[in-house]
């Protein structure tokens, strides 16, 4: 720092000033020559003292200009206050930012791709308050359903609708393995649904036994992609099924029914079929239930496996189906003594009194019996029918040959109690015949439940199972 005083400014002093050749320390007194009054004080100090540049303190100079007259631009000899001058060796660090204290500051050369960045929290204060989040104490690439066990999830699903199960087995691996059990597929609801190719044989393959696909539409093949052959090999667990009016191929139906060897009700109302698909019905020797009502194709070689195997039958339903005679005869002659109720009606012609006296001497334990639109039949049947001790139910619609004084004969079978015979009789001889039988309900079903699946309102179950899903 420099201490200078001075008595009087010239521009003499001035051009002494700048002439000096260097700042030196001088005496303080007077010049010779020089007047008292014009004497000054300086103070100096020695630029090169090595404390000086460590502090990086130096001398002031003035930069501003003075203009003479002449427009030239004057350096005066006076020096302002010096002030401390900073090397550019010690730069003096710029102001911190203010941050929070959860913030992270880099303290290193980001630009450097050597120098990997190091991060340092600013220190806290006592008025802060941080609450660190807690670790999630968890498997990696697990959940928490995944940890369940399969058990626990089998009996969760038991609950859900199959659409629903469907969504469940995309969400992993494992409950896509669950969702294969046998257990969850026992029933199930598929009527008036389109299925395309593949589609009913992956459900045949999960165990399904009581299967209802009444007006479904079913497209061939039944097996696809390359389990097709391990498939076709593979024998189904179809106790249950229900296939009335459903719109599926002869060669469709050979392959479903090919796999099933465990059928116990089989519905097959307005369906075609072949030889071949009779011979798979034949293979089924426990079938108690065949509903083969308005069935398209049947042959007497289609006859012959199902009457001679399925032994244990006690429904069947042959109504409309066109078959000869020699082939009722056949039935006549045939089938099982178990069979309690049938139905062969719509025959017309084709139906006689001599296969009915046949068909009462070889199934004696009729409870039902249906011989609607036969044209031929006469008294001589109905005097055959009274032999059936167990008779419950009988239907001679439309059997305009019959005499109506044979019908009172009926009043001999101890357990009739339902009697149709639309057509026959007016009003008059009607009531007679009513008050002779006594508590027999006359003409009060119309339509016959043989075999069929579905009657009335039990729309959501095929022969007394439910299929449906119960509503969430």
């Amino acid at each position: 720092m420099v201490n200078v005083k001075e008595s009087k400014k010239s521009k003499n002093t001035t051009h002494e000033k700048e002439n000096a050749p260097s700042r030196k320390r001088k005496a303080s007194g007077s010049l010779p020559g020089h007047p008292a009054s014009k004497q000054k004080e300086s103070w100096f100090m020695d630029s090169e003292n090595y404390m000086y540049k460590e502090l990086g303190v130096g001398p002031l100079t003035d930069n501003s200009q003075d203009s003479n007259s002449n427009g030239c631009p004057l350096k005066t000899s006076v020096e302002k206050t010096p002030a401390i001058l900073i090397s550019d060796s010690c730069q003096v660090p710029d102001a911190p930012c203010v941050m929070a204290t959860s913030h992270l500051v880099n303290n290193s050369d980001s630009s450097s791709p050597q120098n990997p960045r190091i991060l340092k929290s600013l220190p806290q204060r006592d008025d802060d308050f941080i609450r660190r989040r807690k670790k999630v104490l968890c498997r990696s690439g697990s959940s928490l359903a995944e940890m369940l066990p399969d058990l626990v999830l089998l009996n969760i699903f038991k609950y859900l609708p199959k659409v629903v199960l469907t969504k469940c087995a995309q969400v992993c691996k494992k409950w896509q393995r669950i969702m294969e059990s046998e257990c969850l597929w026992k029933r199930l609801d598929l009527g008036n649904k389109t299925l395309t190719e593949g589609v009913l044989g992956q459900i045949l393959n999960r165990g399904v036994v009581v299967l209802r696909l009444t007006r479904a539409e079913i497209s061939s093949p039944i097996y696809t992609g390359p389990t097709s052959v391990f498939s076709s090999t593979k024998l189904s667990k179809l106790q249950y099924l229900d296939l009335s009016i459903a719109n599926i191929s002869v060669k469709g139906l050979g392959e479903i029914l090919a796999k099933c060897h465990d059928l116990r009700k089989l519905s097959l109302e307005s369906c075609d079929v072949d030889d071949a698909v009779c011979s798979y019905i034949g293979e089924n020797k426990q079938l108690e239930v065949l509903n083969m009502c308005m069935t398209r194709g049947i042959t007497d070689n289609g006859l012959m496996p199902i009457a001679s195997n399925c032994r244990k039958l006690e429904s069947l339903n042959l109504a409309w189906t066109g078959l000869e005679q020699h082939s009722l005869m056949y039935l006549s002659l045939c089938l099982p003594e178990s069979l309690l109720k049938l139905n062969i009606s719509g025959f017309r012609e084709n139906l006689t009194d001599e296969e009915v006296t046949q068909l009462v001497t070889t199934c004696p334990n009729l409870i039902t019996v249906d011989l609607s639109d036969s044209s031929l039949l006469t008294e001589n049947s109905v005097n055959a029918i009274v032999g059936l001790k167990n008779l419950e139910h009988l239907s001679l619609t439309r059997c305009n040959r019959i005499l109506p004084v044979s019908l009172y004969s009926l009043s001999n079978l101890p357990q009739l109690s339902v009697l149709n015979i639309y057509g026959m009789l007016p009003d008059g001889i009607l009531q007679h015949l009513s008050d002779a039988l006594g508590k027999v309900a006359i003409n009060k079903c119309p339509f016959t439940k043989i075999s069929r699946p579905t009657t009335g309102i039990h729309r959501t179950s095929i022969w007394g199972l439910r299929v449906r899903d119960n509503p969430l």
